[in-house]
């Protein structure tokens, strides 16, 4: 069984590590995890691609929320 573990992102540079962290700590390990950064302002994104076996996708406009939870990865 797969499954993806989606993070929506905004401006949150002080969490994002943790969560993503705590995520990548799991014992089960098939998963992947999709981080939206949904055009944060602060160091959210660079934050972001401190990781390695993530997917980053990179809002250009602010779509909220929802937006970004409804986002589409290719082969999706």
């Amino acid at each position: 069984m797969r499954f993806s573990i989606i993070i929506p992102a905004y401006n949150i540079q002080e969490y994002i590590g943790r969560s993503i962290k705590s995520v990548l700590a799991q014992t089960f390990k098939s998963y992947e995890v999709i981080v939206i950064n949904d055009c944060s302002t602060d160091k959210t994104l660079e934050k972001i691609n401190e990781f390695n076996n993530i997917i980053v996708i990179n809002h250009e406009e602010n779509k909220c929320l929802g937006g970004a939870r409804n986002s589409r990865v290719k082969g999706c």
